[in-house]
């Protein structure tokens, strides 16, 4: 039987309001959960729902985030068209290579897991521009900032041309005539951070696993998107992590079930490494039947055969139908 972890547990959701952390966690055990994931653990709960045997994971967003730009006015992407990248709805891209914001979030790592025992952490937008959910996404080539740029020439020893002075110019150079080494280091940036955030993880918390949601995209996909505009590749990934977790949302991508098999079978071909799927619970039963889900389940089960996991808590509580498939795999 696949370990089975609920995404978006808190104590104030309405089915768990006022309980104490032990009926909680024999609440969440009697409904089919191994594990869950708390956006803000602390070690009372935490140590509470271990008491019941669940596990207690949670998650970090990296390299995006609401008001982010406000926060750190120069993280704000400049695409290949020389303009700064688009807020999507809630989606605010940052700087992968951006000093500060880097250092906030490895320290944001290292409060999480001094909190609370958790075990393990999962990041979470740990990859360059993109807003993905959606079966035909906005892609663009990103960043040529100044900042972005300065740290490109300095690590890889290529010199931009000197009348190349805007960001689209620039953009086409570099996809023109050193495409490669660049999507080389930007797989890099990526994969130096996952390193650093593994370390910080384990001088806390030596048991806990690192892992990482990533975008459900395979070679086959957006003309190799994974690396030319995300940079998230899995086999760069595989050596600092524990476990890799595709958000395999068929739904909002616009696929059929088995598309969720065919990304997880891919991710682990590439990377080496567990795979635990993320499948969506989302819609209200109405627009998203249980006997649906219930085949999203057993084919992210068969696929992984160690885990799955659902976003979110909040959407499985919209229907007990959802339950049964859940504790019945």
């Amino acid at each position: 039987m696949p370990l089975r972890i609920a995404y978006g547990f808190e104590p104030d959701l309405p089915q768990f309001e006022g309980t104490t952390p032990e009926e909680a966690g024999r609440r969440l055990r009697d409904m089919g959960c191994d594990g869950v994931f708390m956006h803000h653990p602390d070690s009372a709960w935490v140590d509470g729902l271990h008491e019941t045997g669940l596990r207690v994971y949670t998650s970090l967003g990296i390299f995006a985030g609401k008001g982010v730009w406000e926060q750190f006015p120069a993280s704000r992407p400049i695409t290949d068209e020389g303009t700064p990248a688009p807020r999507e709805d809630w989606y605010e891209p940052a700087l992968p290579v951006l000093p500060e914001l880097r250092a906030r979030r490895l320290n944001e790592l290292e409060e999480l897991v001094r909190s609370a025992p958790v075990d393990g952490v999962w990041l979470d937008f740990i990859r360059w521009p993109a807003r993905w959910e959606r079966a035909q996404p906005r892609l663009y080539h990103s960043s040529f900032d100044p900042i972005t740029l300065r740290q490109f020439q300095a690590d890889t020893g290529i010199t931009l041309p000197e009348e190349a002075e805007q960001p689209a110019e620039v953009a086409r150079w570099i996809l023109s005539h050193a495409a490669e080494p660049w999507f080389d280091w930007r797989c890099q940036q990526i994969a130096s951070f996952v390193a650093e955030a593994r370390a910080r993880l384990h001088q806390h918390r030596p048991e806990a696993i690192l892992g990482a949601f990533t975008v459900p995209w395979t070679d086959q996909d957006f003309d190799g998107a994974f690396i030319q505009i995300i940079a998230q590749d899995p086999a760069r990934l595989a050596p600092h992590v524990d476990v890799l977790s595709p958000m395999v949302y068929h739904r909002l991508c616009g696929r059929d079930v088995a598309w969720i098999g065919r990304v997880t079978h891919w991710v682990q071909e590439r990377s080496g490494r567990p795979v635990w799927p993320i499948i969506e619970a989302i819609d209200p039963p109405d627009e998203y039947p249980a006997s649906e889900f219930a085949a999203a389940c057993q084919e992210a089960d068969q696929a992984s055969g160690e885990a799955i996991l659902v976003f979110l808590l909040k959407g499985m509580l919209l229907d007990p139908a959802r339950w049964e498939a859940w504790k019945h795999l």
